[in-house]
C-alpha cells in the first residue's frame, strides 16, 4: 500500500500557472502556461507540455483575488526535481524556494485563495 511521505498536505488545485525558465539572458526568456495540478507548501506538479530539463531554475506566477478583492500577484522561484514525459498529464514535480509578493500573507493563506476561485 502507498504511504504518504511527504511533511506537508497537497491539493489538488486545477489553478493556472504562468512560467518561465530562468535564464541570465532576460532577452531570449520565453513564457509559458501550465495547470497546478498537485500543490502544497513545499511545492506542486505542474501540468504542461513544456517541459524543463531536471534541475532547471523556473519563474512562476500566481494571481488571485485576495479575501478584501484585491488582485494579487505572486512569483515564485522553484527547482524541477522531476519530469513526467511519456505519461499523461504530462508535467514536471517542483519544489519551491523562494517567494516574491507574500506581502503579511503567507502562502498556506494564498493557496487556499487560490482553491476557492477554481
Amino acid at each position: 500500500m502507498f504511504e504518504e511521505k511527504r511533511k506537508f498536505k497537497r491539493v489538488a488545485s486545477n489553478v493556472r500557472v504562468g512560467f518561465s525558465k530562468q535564464d541570465t539572458d532576460k532577452g531570449t526568456e520565453e513564457y509559458f502556461q501550465g495547470v497546478a495540478e498537485d500543490c502544497g507548501l513545499s511545492g506542486m506538479f505542474l501540468t504542461t507540455e513544456h517541459l524543463m530539463p531536471k534541475g532547471s531554475i523556473v519563474s512562476l506566477n500566481f494571481q488571485f483575488i485576495d479575501k478584501q478583492g484585491n488582485e494579487v500577484a505572486i512569483q515564485a522561484q522553484a527547482v524541477v526535481r522531476w519530469t513526467q514525459r511519456f505519461c499523461k498529464p504530462k508535467g514536471m514535480g517542483l519544489e519551491f524556494f523562494e517567494f516574491n509578493g507574500l506581502e503579511d500573507r503567507n502562502f498556506e493563506e494564498c493557496l487556499e485563495q487560490l482553491l476557492q476561485q477554481t
